[in-house]
């Protein structure tokens, strides 16, 4: 009797670890290789949720750029007849299984503040290639090459800034460890570390004791952990000014990550939690004319106290 019990307890532990084994390994598939919306798909969805807006009315310019690893990003300036002429960029950083044309619901934004606006489709997304997807990590040395190459292909004396969401705000937070040559940035829902983000996720399921399963298989099939994407640990020594913004009602990312790391960036930062936002939705919520504001203003302040330093 007690063979057989030994045995089924056996059978069982072998059961588990073979579901555990499936599981953290389809998960890994999942967070490294997103499957993405293609360029049209994301273009009619922007559409349907009513912020293309006249987006196709603008100056449009294609090129490539090489990123990490001489790794082939996509990407696309854009430019109004008002900011043909302009000296300030921003580059928009898309969010997890969106892409270029997913920036654009925040390119009113900025060309009505007299932007140009850099879109790119981040490692994995869009037209690029396919490839493993860090969310943050190698997309930020991506990134690092793309602002590099903004001031070779536009002049060393722009005005540039990072807007990033989600994935996106990832991407720009972390580049700021390489202590890029930027005057601002915003992240509009953020997280801290990819590793606690997944990890949380799970607990909602009661899945939490997987994370680091899936962290293991991260590193078997693609070659890094997650907790190598951490946007908060690359603010501990930054002082380039940030604007946070988060949706009061996000879920997925809730609004302590921002908060967090708000707490953590050593230059000037200020913070907008929207009511009633849920994740990467504070533009819709908000609309553009009060989204322009909060982003609006933030620049100013900034571009006041970058003048106030050098009088």
């Amino acid at each position: 009797m007690i063979k057989i019990f030994i045995r089924i307890l056996i059978v069982l532990f072998v059961m588990i670890v073979l579901l555990l084994t499936l599981f953290s390994f389809k998960m890994a598939r999942q967070i490294g290789m997103p499957k993405g919306m293609s360029l049209e798909e994301e273009k009619q969805w922007e559409k349907t949720h009513g912020v293309w807006s006249d987006y196709d009315e603008n100056l449009s310019d294609k090129y490539t750029v090489k990123g990490k690893d001489d790794y082939t990003l996509h990407c696309q300036v854009i430019s109004s007849a008002q900011t043909q002429n302009s000296k300030k960029y921003v580059i928009i950083s898309h969010g997890y299984n969106s892409n270029r044309n997913g920036a654009v619901k925040y390119a009113e934004t900025y060309l009505s503040l007299g932007f140009k606006c850099i879109v790119y489709d981040l490692r994995g997304h869009g037209e690029n290639e396919k490839t493993a997807c860090t969310i943050g990590n190698y997309e930020s040395q991506d990134l690092i090459k793309i602002i590099d190459d903004t001031y070779s292909r536009f002049g060393g004396d722009i005005y540039l800034g990072l807007h990033g969401e989600s994935m996106g705000s990832s991407t720009s937070l972390s580049a700021l460890k390489y202590k890029p040559d930027v005057h601002f940035v915003v992240a509009d829902c953020g997280f801290t570390n990819l590793y606690s983000l997944i990890q949380t996720q799970l607990s909602n399921y009661k899945m939490g004791f997987t994370a680091p399963f899936i962290d293991a298989d991260m590193r078997i099939l693609y070659g890094f952990s997650m907790k190598d994407t951490n946007a908060k640990d690359a603010l501990s020594e930054n002082a380039i000014p940030i604007c946070f913004i988060h949706g009061g009602s996000d879920t997925f990312i809730s609004p302590e990550n921002s908060e967090i790391m708000k707490n953590t960036t050593q230059g000037y930062s200020e913070i907008h939690i929207v009511d009633n936002a849920e994740h990467a939705q504070s533009r819709e919520v908000l609309g553009c004319d009060e989204y322009t504001s909060i982003v609006g203003d933030f620049i100013e302040t900034v571009c006041s106290q970058e003048l106030a330093k050098t009088n």
